[in-house]
């Protein structure tokens, strides 16, 4: 303990950019004695010890070593969780508050605390729960650098105090957190859905539900996309039906079916990885039938390319310009995204011989 406490302190101290000498005048002690702690020459009186725990903003089983040994926050946070599974809020309370006492710093502690009274601020509408569960939200941003992972950050937890002030209708308060923390649209769905329903304001609403259809859009077709060589790998007829329906979907995207708008971009490139997973798997007339169709959209889009969501259901707009990285033109991108990606086997050959045929006429 000596050891780990001697550590400690050094660390602590550092890492609040104090001198020996200023940790000695805020506890009102000799740079001697704060020296013999950091060298383990000595220990602090029991008295000092919450008072550098409070000076270095963490607790004093933290600052003794004591926080990470044993795995005993993750069997509390083990037991908040399952009261909260089975929606025995008086017990998650009871775990929760008990283990807030004996590791007050604990950021998974203190943000799996935070998100339970969440989960009764939803059911009960209590503005005290709210309460509770914001103030534990606003301490876990205050240790985000210490413990907290990847997965976790200042936008997600603000996004849950916003969710808060929602659920005991305080529209406008979360509304405006929701737009703050509205990085590549991720709150733009449920902005739009609050302008339209609780707000009355359907102007507003469209204008953010077209940015979400735009990143639903290519998020998905991204995804299928992905998926289908996941699928092919394990050889899994799924990479074919995937495409095939996502194809499918793009297709009743459109206002004309037959314009060419933005999104027939992803329904050419799906049509050709199609066709090579359908030669792998032994359906030529289809591969053949997919590769045609691919590159006869191909030349028609490149012919008068779209560069704007115009014809797209539920958008229709011709103003805002749409940018992405497939290359010049689709015939580029096809390349790129297909042939350069695919494995090098007989049939990707073949469908790859196929395309540069028809490219050169």
């Amino acid at each position: 303990m000596l050891v780990n406490l001697a550590e400690n302190i050094r660390r602590l101290r550092k890492e609040h950019s104090m001198t020996q000498e200023q940790v000695a005048n805020a506890l009102g002690v000799t740079v001697g004695a704060v020296y013999k702690w950091e060298s383990g020459q000595s220990l602090p009186e029991i008295r000092l010890l919450m008072e550098i725990a409070d000076l270095f903003e963490t607790s004093v089983d933290a600052l003794l070593g004591y926080e990470h040994r044993s795995g005993n926050v993750d069997s509390l946070i083990k037991r908040i969780q399952e009261c909260l599974a089975k929606k025995d809020f008086e017990g998650a309370v009871s775990e929760a508050e008990k283990a807030l006492k004996k590791y007050p710093n604990h950021f998974r502690l203190v943000y799996t605390c935070a998100f339970m009274y969440m989960v009764m601020t939803t059911e009960d509408k209590s503005r005290e729960s709210m309460a509770r569960s914001n103030a534990l939200f606003e301490k876990a941003l205050g240790l985000l650098d210490k413990e907290s992972s990847g997965d976790i950050n200042e936008v997600t937890i603000t996004n849950y105090i916003a969710t808060n002030y929602l659920s005991v209708g305080e529209t406008e308060k979360a509304l405006e957190i929701f737009k703050r923390n509205n990085i590549h649209n991720m709150n733009s769905s449920l902005i739009s859905y609050l302008y339209a329903i609780e707000l009355n304001q359907p102007d507003e609403s469209l204008k953010y539900a077209k940015k979400t259809i735009i990143d639903m859009v290519i998020s998905l077709s991204r995804t299928i996309y992905g998926i289908s060589f996941a699928y092919a790998s394990r050889n899994d007829r799924a990479c074919i039906t995937s495409l095939k329906w996502l194809a499918s979907f793009l297709d009743t995207l459109k206002t004309d079916p037959d314009a060419m708008v933005y999104t027939d971009k992803f329904k050419i490139l799906s049509l050709a990885l199609c066709a090579v997973w359908e030669e792998m798997f032994g359906y030529p007339k289809d591969a053949k039938k997919d590769i045609e169709e691919a590159y006869a959209l191909a030349c028609e889009f490149d012919a008068s390319p779209v560069f704007d969501a115009h014809g797209i259901r539920f958008i229709d707009d011709p103003e805002g310009k749409l940018i992405d990285s497939f290359g010049k033109d689709v015939s580029e991108a096809v390349e790129k995204y297909v042939f350069e990606l695919v494995p090098e086997n007989k049939a990707s050959a073949k469908i790859k011989k196929k395309w540069e045929t028809l490219t050169k006429g």
